[in-house]
């Protein structure tokens, strides 16, 4: 009997404390990814050189020759069609774009997807 009211009196402190509520995630400093193509964009360090929302001005990218795509230009983007996007993600493009030959198809196909989002 001791035992029982001993557990009900630390339940009953417990539930009386002014503890924080847990974090919600949306309040993380950045958002979790919403697609395997963002995930991707995110865990191939795209951001880098391109920047997170895509525009061509990562830190990197003041350095590099050529520049990196503004991926969120409408104009650019329609000047490059898919094959050509993914041909330049799987093989790289002159010194400053590396090659990324480990992507499957369909991974290339989902951040084609996302690289296109960008400019929408």
């Amino acid at each position: 009997m001791k035992k029982i009211f001993l557990c009900m009196a630390m339940i009953g402190m417990l539930a009386a404390c002014d503890a924080p509520a847990p974090k919600n995630y949306s309040e993380l400093p950045e958002p979790l990814p919403e697609s395997e193509g963002e995930l991707l964009f995110l865990e191939s360090k795209c951001p880098v050189c391109h920047g997170y929302q895509g525009a061509g001005n990562g830190f990197l990218s003041a350095g590099l020759k050529p520049q990196p795509l503004d991926f969120s230009s409408a104009v650019v983007m329609a000047e490059i069609s898919d094959p050509q996007l993914q041909a330049a993600i799987r093989n790289g493009k002159s010194s400053a774009m590396p090659a990324y030959a480990q992507f499957t198809d369909g991974q290339l196909a989902e951040l084609t997807r996302y690289i296109r989002s960008l400019s929408k």
